[in-house]
């Protein structure tokens, strides 16, 4: 199933000082939520990418979208 594409502007985010047993345990918590997320739509991702050229793959320039 397909959606329409809506990309949001990402905004940075003000990331608080953590304890380096903090950051640590942070950063191993993200990288198993990457590979689960990589292992559950790794089809999805290998078909994507082989429909797609690397120039429609880059996001759109971040703009607010004013005028």
């Amino acid at each position: 199933m397909t959606h329409p594409q809506s990309r949001q502007t990402l905004t940075p985010i003000d990331l608080p000082p953590l304890p380096d047993e903090a950051v640590a345990a942070l950063m191993d918590f993200l990288h198993e939520i990457v590979f689960q997320f990589e292992g559950r739509y790794f089809g999805q991702l290998q078909r994507y990418d082989a429909d797609h050229t690397p120039a429609q793959r880059q996001p759109p320039d971040q703009c607010d979208g004013a005028t």
